[in-house]
């Protein structure tokens, strides 16, 4: 499992590289949130697969807690992405900035809920349980907004093929991120599928986020029909 790790942190890392380099062409000024989403995404994974490497590929006390706060930095990250994406989907809808504000109160205050209704399993010793409850239900949390967002998408008499496909690889990420935590609380081989379909979930995501923004697939998407 220590080779696949490493394969799909630098295959992932090759796809995220590839997006940046595409968007660069000038796609990034259309989408700058989601730019500087995949940007921040690059920046936070290189650290913490190097803390994991450092560790002799194996989970110490420094590298758990560096894959934690990295890993739940990317997933705030994440909903800030979703909840900009439905603000600019729904700009022509009355009332969008009132329902994005009320929607990020409702965030921080399940995440508040979570971090709180969770404590007592810090409190026992065991933080590394503790972060993956959290982290579990942001990602519920998270993929919840996505499906609103993709509600506001398919609703939208102009729809953006490519915001559909943008909201869909975040809608596959945090889903997968949700089962993968959830499978972390069984042990054994259970625990390891939890791991590994965290892993091939980063490597689908940054290979969506790739074939989107590449030139000749990002024309296809511009030439598609908007809905009448």
């Amino acid at each position: 499992m220590t080779i696949f790790y490493f394969l799909s942190t630098v295959l992932s890392t090759l796809l995220l590289i590839g997006a940046i380099h595409a968007m660069l062409a000038g796609v990034w000024r259309r989408y700058p949130v989601l730019f500087a989403y995949i940007c921040l995404t690059f920046t936070l994974s290189a650290p913490m697969s190097m803390a994991f490497l450092a560790g002799g590929a194996t989970w110490t006390g420094v590298s758990r807690s560096a894959y934690w706060i990295l890993s739940l930095s990317m997933q705030l990250c994440g909903v800030v992405l979703v909840l900009a994406l439905l603000r600019r989907a729904g700009e022509r809808r009355p009332g969008i900035v009132r329902m994005v504000a009320w929607l990020s109160l409702a965030f921080l205050a399940a995440l508040g809920g979570s971090v709180s209704w969770h404590s007592d399993v810090l409190s026992a010793g065991h933080p590394n349980r503790w972060m993956t409850f959290v982290s579990r239900d942001v990602a519920i949390v998270s993929a919840g907004l996505n499906l609103l967002l993709w509600s506001v998408l398919l609703s939208s008499r102009r729809r953006d093929h490519t915001l559909l496909l943008v909201s869909a690889g975040l809608g596959l990420q945090c889903t997968i991120d949700a089962i993968g935590h959830a499978l972390r609380f069984f042990p054994n081989e259970l625990r390891e599928a939890g791991n590994f379909i965290i892993s091939a979930g980063s490597i689908l995501t940054s290979y969506l986020w790739f074939r989107v923004f590449q030139p000749a697939a990002f024309r296809t998407l511009g030439r598609m029909r908007t809905a009448p």
